[in-house]
Protein backbone atom coordinates (compact mmCIF):
# COMPACT_ATOMS: atom_id res chain seq x y z
CA UNK A 1 0.00 0.00 0.00
CA UNK A 2 1.85 3.31 -0.90
CA UNK A 3 2.50 5.64 1.83
CA UNK A 4 0.02 8.71 2.14
CA UNK A 5 2.38 11.96 0.95
CA UNK A 6 1.88 15.57 2.61
CA UNK A 7 0.71 16.54 -1.24
CA UNK A 8 -2.35 14.02 -0.61
CA UNK A 9 -3.28 15.44 2.29
CA UNK A 10 -3.45 18.94 0.83
CA UNK A 11 -5.39 17.55 -2.00
CA UNK A 12 -8.57 15.72 0.32
CA UNK A 13 -7.94 19.01 2.16
CA UNK A 14 -8.54 21.45 -0.30
CA UNK A 15 -11.18 19.69 -1.91
CA UNK A 16 -12.87 19.28 0.83
CA UNK A 17 -12.95 22.69 2.13
CA UNK A 18 -13.37 24.17 -1.12
CA UNK A 19 -16.65 21.88 -1.55
CA UNK A 20 -17.70 23.29 1.60
CA UNK A 21 -16.74 27.05 0.74
CA UNK A 22 -19.20 26.31 -2.52
CA UNK A 23 -21.75 24.44 -0.47
CA UNK A 24 -22.54 27.11 1.88
CA UNK A 25 -21.78 30.18 -0.89
CA UNK A 26 -22.75 29.37 -3.99
CA UNK A 27 -26.00 31.34 -3.33
CA UNK A 28 -25.25 34.14 -1.18
CA UNK A 29 -25.98 37.46 -2.12
CA UNK A 30 -23.94 39.64 -3.72
CA UNK A 31 -20.76 40.25 -1.52
CA UNK A 32 -18.51 43.82 -2.07
CA UNK A 33 -17.93 44.82 -4.98
CA UNK A 34 -18.94 41.61 -6.56
CA UNK A 35 -22.23 42.83 -8.17
CA UNK A 36 -20.21 45.60 -10.14
CA UNK A 37 -17.76 43.33 -11.22
CA UNK A 38 -20.60 40.26 -12.60
CA UNK A 39 -22.32 43.18 -14.30
CA UNK A 40 -18.72 44.25 -15.77
CA UNK A 41 -18.27 40.63 -17.17
CA UNK A 42 -21.54 40.84 -18.46
CA UNK A 43 -20.57 43.68 -20.36
CA UNK A 44 -17.47 41.88 -22.10
CA UNK A 45 -20.14 38.73 -22.77
CA UNK A 46 -22.56 40.98 -24.45
CA UNK A 47 -19.86 43.38 -26.45
CA UNK A 48 -16.54 41.53 -26.72
CA UNK A 49 -14.89 43.65 -29.06
CA UNK A 50 -11.90 46.66 -28.62
CA UNK A 51 -14.92 49.52 -28.24
CA UNK A 52 -15.34 47.59 -24.42
CA UNK A 53 -11.86 47.28 -23.83
CA UNK A 54 -11.65 51.05 -24.57
CA UNK A 55 -13.97 52.30 -21.64
CA UNK A 56 -15.76 50.19 -19.40
CA UNK A 57 -16.73 51.40 -15.50
CA UNK A 58 -13.81 49.26 -14.01
CA UNK A 59 -10.51 50.91 -12.93
CA UNK A 60 -8.47 47.64 -13.30
CA UNK A 61 -7.07 45.96 -16.63
CA UNK A 62 -9.85 44.27 -19.08
CA UNK A 63 -7.99 40.18 -18.94
CA UNK A 64 -9.60 39.33 -16.08
CA UNK A 65 -13.37 40.53 -18.06
CA UNK A 66 -12.26 39.18 -20.63
CA UNK A 67 -11.43 35.73 -19.57
CA UNK A 68 -14.77 35.33 -17.32
CA UNK A 69 -16.54 36.57 -20.15
CA UNK A 70 -15.17 34.08 -22.70
CA UNK A 71 -16.19 31.00 -20.12
CA UNK A 72 -19.12 32.56 -19.67
CA UNK A 73 -19.92 32.48 -23.34
CA UNK A 74 -19.77 28.94 -23.05
CA UNK A 75 -20.83 28.13 -19.36
CA UNK A 76 -23.45 31.13 -18.82
CA UNK A 77 -23.05 33.48 -16.77
CA UNK A 78 -24.65 33.47 -13.47
CA UNK A 79 -23.55 34.12 -10.34
CA UNK A 80 -23.87 30.64 -9.30
CA UNK A 81 -21.61 29.61 -12.63
CA UNK A 82 -19.45 32.64 -12.36
CA UNK A 83 -19.10 31.42 -8.69
CA UNK A 84 -18.36 27.62 -9.85
CA UNK A 85 -15.43 28.71 -11.72
CA UNK A 86 -14.09 30.94 -9.27
CA UNK A 87 -13.90 27.74 -7.24
CA UNK A 88 -12.26 26.03 -9.90
CA UNK A 89 -9.70 28.83 -10.45
CA UNK A 90 -8.85 28.93 -6.62
CA UNK A 91 -8.46 24.87 -6.72
CA UNK A 92 -5.57 25.28 -8.94
CA UNK A 93 -4.00 28.39 -6.94
CA UNK A 94 -4.39 26.66 -3.76
CA UNK A 95 -2.65 23.60 -4.88
CA UNK A 96 0.35 26.61 -6.74
CA UNK A 97 0.78 27.44 -3.16
CA UNK A 98 1.64 24.31 -1.70
CA UNK A 99 3.84 23.70 -5.00
CA UNK A 100 5.40 26.95 -4.31
CA UNK A 101 6.25 26.46 -0.87
CA UNK A 102 7.60 22.65 -1.49
CA UNK A 103 9.91 23.82 -4.03
CA UNK A 104 11.76 26.02 -0.99
CA UNK A 105 10.88 23.85 2.10
CA UNK A 106 12.46 20.65 2.85
CA UNK A 107 10.10 19.44 5.12
CA UNK A 108 6.99 18.64 3.39
CA UNK A 109 5.27 19.39 6.93
CA UNK A 110 5.95 22.71 7.17
CA UNK A 111 5.08 23.66 3.30
CA UNK A 112 1.90 22.26 4.22
CA UNK A 113 1.62 24.91 8.10
CA UNK A 114 2.99 27.67 5.61
CA UNK A 115 -0.08 26.96 2.44
CA UNK A 116 -2.11 26.40 5.95
CA UNK A 117 -1.11 29.72 6.87
CA UNK A 118 -2.09 31.35 3.37
CA UNK A 119 -5.19 29.99 2.84
CA UNK A 120 -6.99 30.33 6.40
CA UNK A 121 -7.32 34.09 5.65
CA UNK A 122 -10.74 35.08 5.65
CA UNK A 123 -10.09 37.30 2.60
CA UNK A 124 -8.23 34.34 0.66
CA UNK A 125 -11.27 31.71 1.55
CA UNK A 126 -13.72 34.66 0.25
CA UNK A 127 -11.75 35.31 -3.06
CA UNK A 128 -12.24 31.60 -3.40
CA UNK A 129 -15.82 31.53 -4.18
CA UNK A 130 -16.83 35.47 -4.82
CA UNK A 131 -16.33 36.21 -8.20
CA UNK A 132 -13.20 39.13 -7.43
CA UNK A 133 -10.40 40.21 -9.27
CA UNK A 134 -7.89 38.75 -6.61
CA UNK A 135 -7.68 34.79 -7.57
CA UNK A 136 -7.40 34.94 -10.71
CA UNK A 137 -4.02 37.55 -9.82
CA UNK A 138 -2.81 35.13 -7.22
CA UNK A 139 -2.72 32.52 -9.66
CA UNK A 140 -1.22 34.02 -12.14
CA UNK A 141 1.61 35.69 -10.13
CA UNK A 142 2.26 32.56 -8.71
CA UNK A 143 2.77 30.65 -12.10
CA UNK A 144 4.92 33.85 -13.11
CA UNK A 145 6.57 33.91 -10.35
CA UNK A 146 7.54 29.94 -10.27
CA UNK A 147 8.55 30.45 -14.28
CA UNK A 148 11.00 32.47 -13.13
CA UNK A 149 12.54 30.50 -10.53
CA UNK A 150 12.53 27.75 -12.87
CA UNK A 151 14.45 29.90 -15.91
CA UNK A 152 11.34 30.11 -17.92
CA UNK A 153 11.86 33.14 -19.36
CA UNK A 154 9.03 32.90 -22.10
CA UNK A 155 6.01 31.54 -19.28
CA UNK A 156 7.55 34.54 -16.98
CA UNK A 157 6.56 36.62 -19.93
CA UNK A 158 3.33 35.53 -20.47
CA UNK A 159 1.84 35.25 -17.50
CA UNK A 160 3.34 38.46 -15.66
CA UNK A 161 1.78 40.17 -18.23
CA UNK A 162 -1.62 38.43 -17.86
CA UNK A 163 -1.20 39.38 -14.35
CA UNK A 164 -0.14 42.58 -14.61
CA UNK A 165 -3.30 42.77 -16.93
CA UNK A 166 -5.42 41.63 -13.94
CA UNK A 167 -4.53 43.71 -11.38
CA UNK A 168 -1.79 47.22 -11.68
CA UNK A 169 0.07 46.20 -8.76
CA UNK A 170 1.27 43.01 -10.06
CA UNK A 171 3.54 45.01 -11.63
CA UNK A 172 5.73 44.58 -8.60
CA UNK A 173 7.08 40.94 -10.35
CA UNK A 174 9.04 42.41 -13.30
CA UNK A 175 10.54 44.99 -11.43
CA UNK A 176 11.64 42.47 -8.81
CA UNK A 177 13.13 40.06 -11.58
CA UNK A 178 14.97 43.58 -12.95
CA UNK A 179 16.28 44.19 -9.84
CA UNK A 180 17.52 41.10 -9.06
CA UNK A 181 18.66 40.58 -12.96
CA UNK A 182 20.98 43.89 -12.63
CA UNK A 183 22.59 42.59 -9.15
CA UNK A 184 23.18 39.24 -10.88
CA UNK A 185 24.39 40.90 -13.85
CA UNK A 186 27.93 40.14 -13.61
CA UNK A 187 27.44 36.52 -12.82
CA UNK A 188 25.04 35.77 -15.23
CA UNK A 189 25.21 38.19 -17.56
CA UNK A 190 22.62 35.99 -20.77
CA UNK A 191 20.58 35.58 -18.70
CA UNK A 192 19.70 38.89 -16.47
CA UNK A 193 19.95 40.00 -19.91
CA UNK A 194 17.10 37.88 -21.33
CA UNK A 195 15.31 38.84 -17.87
CA UNK A 196 15.58 41.99 -18.17
CA UNK A 197 14.02 42.54 -21.57
CA UNK A 198 11.27 39.79 -20.83
CA UNK A 199 10.31 42.02 -17.72
CA UNK A 200 10.40 45.19 -19.91
CA UNK A 201 8.14 43.37 -22.36
CA UNK A 202 5.42 41.86 -19.75
CA UNK A 203 4.58 46.19 -18.95
CA UNK A 204 4.06 47.02 -22.78
CA UNK A 205 0.20 46.29 -23.13
CA UNK A 206 -0.64 47.73 -20.02
CA UNK A 207 1.42 50.83 -21.31
CA UNK A 208 -0.56 50.42 -24.68
CA UNK A 209 -3.94 50.87 -22.54
CA UNK A 210 -2.47 53.70 -20.84
CA UNK A 211 -2.35 55.27 -24.19
CA UNK A 212 -5.83 54.22 -25.46
CA UNK A 213 -7.23 55.19 -21.99
CA UNK A 214 -5.55 58.24 -21.99
CA UNK A 215 -4.98 58.09 -18.39
CA UNK A 216 -4.23 54.52 -15.68
CA UNK A 217 -7.95 53.33 -16.29
CA UNK A 218 -10.71 53.18 -18.40
CA UNK A 219 -12.51 57.27 -18.36
CA UNK A 220 -15.82 55.58 -16.96
CA UNK A 221 -13.93 53.86 -14.17
CA UNK A 222 -12.02 56.74 -13.25
CA UNK A 223 -15.09 58.66 -13.08
CA UNK A 224 -17.44 56.10 -11.13
CA UNK A 225 -14.50 55.09 -8.27
CA UNK A 226 -11.75 56.87 -8.07
CA UNK A 227 -11.67 59.37 -5.07
CA UNK A 228 -8.77 60.85 -4.74
CA UNK A 229 -7.11 61.30 -1.66
CA UNK A 230 -5.45 63.62 0.65
CA UNK A 231 -2.14 63.15 -0.90
CA UNK A 232 -0.57 61.72 -4.18
CA UNK A 233 1.27 58.90 -2.20
CA UNK A 234 -0.52 58.04 0.47
CA UNK A 235 1.97 56.95 3.63
CA UNK A 236 -0.42 55.53 5.47
CA UNK A 237 -0.76 52.36 3.31
CA UNK A 238 2.47 51.83 4.17
CA UNK A 239 1.66 51.81 7.92
CA UNK A 240 -1.76 50.02 7.15
CA UNK A 241 0.52 47.06 5.27
CA UNK A 242 3.18 46.42 7.88
CA UNK A 243 0.83 46.22 10.74
CA UNK A 244 -2.15 43.69 9.52
CA UNK A 245 0.65 41.81 7.30
CA UNK A 246 1.89 40.60 11.01
CA UNK A 247 -1.47 40.14 12.14
CA UNK A 248 -2.27 37.66 9.25
CA UNK A 249 0.67 35.53 9.66
CA UNK A 250 0.62 35.72 13.51
CA UNK A 251 1.64 32.16 14.36
CA UNK A 252 4.98 32.47 12.11
CA UNK A 253 5.84 35.62 13.72
CA UNK A 254 5.94 33.61 16.96
CA UNK A 255 8.10 31.38 15.65
CA UNK A 256 10.31 34.15 14.62
CA UNK A 257 10.85 35.72 17.54
CA UNK A 258 11.43 31.94 19.59
CA UNK A 259 14.17 31.48 16.85
CA UNK A 260 15.54 34.37 16.27
CA UNK A 261 18.06 36.12 18.48
CA UNK A 262 16.91 39.58 19.14
CA UNK A 263 18.91 41.89 17.26
CA UNK A 264 19.77 45.24 19.43
CA UNK A 265 20.29 47.38 15.57
CA UNK A 266 17.22 45.67 14.07
CA UNK A 267 15.10 46.52 17.16
CA UNK A 268 16.99 50.48 17.25
CA UNK A 269 15.54 50.75 13.39
CA UNK A 270 11.81 49.24 14.12
CA UNK A 271 11.61 51.84 16.68
CA UNK A 272 12.48 54.56 14.65
CA UNK A 273 10.12 53.81 11.88
CA UNK A 274 7.39 52.82 14.22
CA UNK A 275 7.86 56.29 15.52
CA UNK A 276 7.91 57.87 11.59
CA UNK A 277 4.65 56.08 10.23
CA UNK A 278 2.98 56.77 13.88
CA UNK A 279 2.71 60.38 12.29
CA UNK A 280 0.64 58.34 9.15
CA UNK A 281 -1.73 56.51 11.34
CA UNK A 282 -3.77 53.99 9.69
CA UNK A 283 -7.04 55.28 8.32
CA UNK A 284 -9.72 54.09 5.99
CA UNK A 285 -9.56 55.80 1.83
CA UNK A 286 -11.51 57.98 0.66
CA UNK A 287 -13.48 55.54 -1.86
CA UNK A 288 -14.46 53.49 1.26
CA UNK A 289 -16.28 56.32 2.61
CA UNK A 290 -17.79 57.20 -0.25
CA UNK A 291 -18.70 53.98 -1.10
CA UNK A 292 -19.50 51.40 1.26
CA UNK A 293 -20.60 51.64 4.90
CA UNK A 294 -16.97 50.70 6.24
CA UNK A 295 -14.77 52.99 8.54
CA UNK A 296 -12.37 50.47 9.05
CA UNK A 297 -9.74 48.96 6.52
CA UNK A 298 -10.92 45.92 6.81
CA UNK A 299 -12.04 42.97 9.05
CA UNK A 300 -8.90 42.72 11.62
CA UNK A 301 -9.08 46.72 11.97
CA UNK A 302 -12.56 46.28 12.56
CA UNK A 303 -12.51 44.06 15.52
CA UNK A 304 -10.15 45.70 16.77
CA UNK A 305 -12.69 49.32 16.86
CA UNK A 306 -15.57 47.12 18.02
CA UNK A 307 -13.97 45.81 20.78
CA UNK A 308 -11.49 48.62 22.48
CA UNK A 309 -13.81 51.22 20.47
CA UNK A 310 -13.39 53.80 18.07
CA UNK A 311 -10.74 56.06 18.36
CA UNK A 312 -9.89 54.79 21.46
CA UNK A 313 -6.14 55.08 23.10
CA UNK A 314 -6.12 51.46 22.84
CA UNK A 315 -6.80 50.87 19.13
CA UNK A 316 -4.20 53.09 18.86
CA UNK A 317 -1.76 50.97 21.45
CA UNK A 318 -2.32 47.62 19.37
CA UNK A 319 -1.64 48.84 16.06
CA UNK A 320 1.73 50.52 17.41
CA UNK A 321 2.67 47.30 19.01
CA UNK A 322 2.16 45.28 15.97
CA UNK A 323 3.25 48.32 13.77
CA UNK A 324 6.58 47.73 15.67
CA UNK A 325 6.73 44.02 15.28
CA UNK A 326 6.50 44.40 11.50
CA UNK A 327 9.25 46.88 11.72
CA UNK A 328 11.78 44.64 13.46
CA UNK A 329 10.78 41.97 11.07
CA UNK A 330 11.14 44.06 8.38
CA UNK A 331 14.69 44.80 9.45
CA UNK A 332 15.81 41.59 9.62
CA UNK A 333 14.46 41.05 5.99
CA UNK A 334 16.90 44.20 4.84
CA UNK A 335 19.87 43.01 6.72
CA UNK A 336 19.65 39.66 5.39
CA UNK A 337 19.19 40.81 1.49
CA UNK A 338 22.23 43.60 2.48
CA UNK A 339 24.07 40.70 3.29
CA UNK A 340 24.17 38.80 0.50
CA UNK A 341 24.70 42.20 -1.42
CA UNK A 342 27.44 42.71 0.58
CA UNK A 343 29.11 38.86 0.04
CA UNK A 344 27.96 38.56 -3.36
CA UNK A 345 25.75 35.95 -2.92
CA UNK A 346 22.88 36.16 -4.88
CA UNK A 347 20.03 33.64 -4.84
CA UNK A 348 16.70 34.15 -6.42
CA UNK A 349 15.19 33.35 -2.93
CA UNK A 350 15.95 37.36 -2.54
CA UNK A 351 13.25 38.32 -4.68
CA UNK A 352 10.45 37.51 -2.59
CA UNK A 353 11.71 40.16 0.09
CA UNK A 354 11.73 42.63 -2.83
CA UNK A 355 8.32 41.87 -4.02
CA UNK A 356 7.52 42.75 -0.39
CA UNK A 357 9.44 45.61 -0.17
CA UNK A 358 7.94 46.79 -3.49
CA UNK A 359 4.59 46.31 -2.70
CA UNK A 360 4.96 48.66 0.31
CA UNK A 361 6.19 51.29 -2.08
CA UNK A 362 4.21 50.89 -5.10
CA UNK A 363 0.35 50.26 -3.44
CA UNK A 364 0.57 53.98 -1.22
CA UNK A 365 -0.20 55.15 -5.16
CA UNK A 366 -3.37 53.57 -4.80
CA UNK A 367 -6.71 55.46 -4.13
CA UNK A 368 -7.95 52.31 -2.02
CA UNK A 369 -6.16 50.30 1.25
CA UNK A 370 -7.50 47.65 2.24
CA UNK A 371 -6.55 44.33 4.01
CA UNK A 372 -7.44 42.12 1.54
CA UNK A 373 -4.64 43.41 -0.60
CA UNK A 374 -2.17 41.61 1.49
CA UNK A 375 -3.69 37.74 -0.23
CA UNK A 376 -1.45 38.18 -3.37
CA UNK A 377 1.67 38.83 -1.72
CA UNK A 378 1.58 36.98 1.94
CA UNK A 379 2.66 33.67 0.24
CA UNK A 380 5.82 35.52 -1.06
CA UNK A 381 6.05 37.62 2.55
CA UNK A 382 5.85 34.37 4.22
CA UNK A 383 8.71 32.96 2.55
CA UNK A 384 10.95 35.50 2.71
CA UNK A 385 10.59 35.28 6.94
CA UNK A 386 10.82 31.04 6.75
CA UNK A 387 14.44 32.10 4.91
CA UNK A 388 15.78 33.95 7.49
CA UNK A 389 14.15 31.83 10.27
CA UNK A 390 15.92 28.63 7.69
CA UNK A 391 19.47 31.07 7.16
CA UNK A 392 19.15 31.72 11.12
CA UNK A 393 20.02 28.29 11.84
CA UNK A 394 23.30 27.80 9.59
Amino acid sequence: MNKIKPYHIWLAFSLISLTVIGFISLRLPFRGDERHIVETIKLFVNNFNLDTIKDYPEVTPPFFFMFYALLAKVFGSSIETLRVLTLIISFITWQLVYYFFQMFVKKESHALLLSLLVVINPYFLGTSVFVFTDMLTILLSLVAVISFIKDKNILFVIFSTLAILCRQYAVIIPIAAIIFSLFNYKGERLKSRNYIVGSLLTTLPLLILFGVWKNISPASGIEKWIVPNSSLYNTDYINTYITFSVIYIFPLVIVFFKEIKLSYSSLLIALVFTILLSFFPVKTSMATLEFTDYKTVGFVHQAFVELLGNESLWVKVVLAFFLLIGCYINAELIKNIYQAIKSETFSKQLIFTSFWILFLLIMPFSYQVWEKYLTMILPFFILSIYFVLFLSKK
